[in-house]
């Protein structure tokens, strides 16, 4: 049977695609599957879901479309009436080889619980970098999320676990991104509580491959994870830490653990103490309340950091959500405002943090040809162009960065050394 996973949302489902695109890789019969891989964060991501499902049918009228992930575990009438043949949640990823036989067989699914993420490996990732899913699920309940609710218990791969799967795709990528719902809970639900400081101890035991974290929430930012960013070059010197407001009051109604003074205090550590790092942030415009004073406060802490990157969000309602309830909801057109203000601010941002690296070498990850000429991103997520000839797809090359274009960088091979 041709299998196709159709993918919305975050990093973590794009790992969970791939692990689902290897265990259906053997799936028999004839004809097609089409996986919808679904994303619930907000109101659009639920309308993309169930388009994508009906234009699948209307477009294989054969084929069998299996739905699954956050808006499976959340909506799933919603999604059987857009045309999915089966729909499935996220606790059933791990499992959609035995689980799709059996429908396709004629028999009942089994429902089943949630496993252990040492039940999730993947052997190979069909992009430059590989994701590496080490983490899944949130107790920190934030009063506009709906994905702390569909992403079932903490679960976290043990350290071993991960770093064995790390040496199978070190095998064919020389970065590896780790991703999980929450990161900065890491460790908090197996026996040993390992920390993510010892998570990444013991992936550096895997030579020849660098690592990245994705979004890490400020309380995940400790004296202790500084230093070791601070003093190993194969740790990726980008942090993402999410913002999603500077206003005390409104991170206070979003439930956010922390104050807009701690969040200050851990970007400054990362970026007075670990080399060439960088900094980026999810911002909520339009958040229930959010006044102009607030948004000004935003802006202003931003305005500290200069981020490389910033990712806007528009609140949306979500069912099901304290802050669906709360009072002085923000106009379509308002946060529409604030939105577009933000992107403006974010544009410049990204060129003043681009710009502290003109004339220095950073090592880049070369991913992609645009005419002719090869695009990655530096260790610090800088994206980097290349204006002369070399290198191969998946290795990382010293780059001087000579010129600034639009937020990224122009230069060239610094020396024949192509690989960490």
């Amino acid at each position: 049977m041709k299998v196709f996973i159709h993918t919305l949302g975050c990093r973590v489902n794009q790992y969970e695609s791939r692990l689902m695109q290897e265990a259906l890789a053997s799936l028999p019969g004839e004809g097609e599957l089409h996986v919808v891989n679904t994303c619930s964060v907000t109101a659009l991501a639920d309308r993309k879901g169930r388009k994508l499902v009906r234009q699948l049918k209307r477009e294989h009228p054969g084929a069998v479309v299996v739905a699954v992930g956050c808006q499976g575990e959340a909506a799933r009438d919603e999604l059987l009436a857009a045309g999915a043949d089966l729909v499935l949640g996220n606790r059933d990823k791990a499992r959609i080889g035995e689980l799709v036989a059996a429908f396709l067989q004629g028999n009942p699914v089994p429902q089943g619980d949630w496993l252990p993420l040492a039940c999730e490996r993947i052997r190979n990732f069909p992009r430059s970098r590989a994701l590496l899913k080490v983490q899944d699920g949130c107790t920190v309940g934030c009063s506009f999320c709906r994905t702390w609710q569909v992403r079932g218990p903490l679960r976290s791969k043990p350290p071993h676990v991960a770093r064995e799967e790390a040496a199978t795709l070190a095998h064919y990528h020389r970065e590896i991104v780790l991703v999980g719902i929450n990161l900065a809970q890491y460790g908090l639900d197996l026996p040993e509580r390992p920390s993510l400081v010892d998570l990444l101890r013991e992936l550096l035991r895997v030579p020849g491959v660098r690592y990245r974290l994705t979004s890490l929430n400020p309380d995940g930012v400790t004296e202790e994870l500084v230093e070791l960013f601070a003093h190993q070059p194969r740790l990726c010197p980008y942090f993402h830490l999410p913002l999603q407001s500077g206003d005390a009051g409104v991170l206070r109604a979003m439930g956010r653990p922390y104050t807009p003074e701690e969040y200050r205090e851990r970007a400054q550590w990362l970026l007075t103490r670990v080399p060439k790092a960088t900094l980026g942030a999810d911002v909520l415009v339009g958040f229930p309340g959010e006044d102009e004073r607030a948004f000004a406060r935003t802006v202003s802490l931003l305005e500290e950091f200069t981020p490389l990157n910033v990712h806007i969000f528009r609140y949306s309602s979500r069912p099901g959500t304290r802050a669906a309830q709360l009072p002085r909801q923000v106009p379509p057109e308002v946060q529409a405002n604030r939105a577009a203000e933000l992107a403006r601010l974010a544009s410049d941002w990204a060129q003043r943090a681009a710009s502290r690296f003109l004339g220095t070498t950073l090592q880049v990850l070369l991913e992609r040809q645009e005419d002719g000429r090869w695009q990655g991103h530096a260790e610090n997520y800088l994206l980097v162009e290349l204006t002369s000839p070399g290198g191969e797809r998946g290795t990382i090359v010293p780059v001087l960065v000579r010129q600034l274009s639009g937020g990224r960088g122009l230069g060239v091979i610094a020396n024949s050394q192509k690989n960490l």
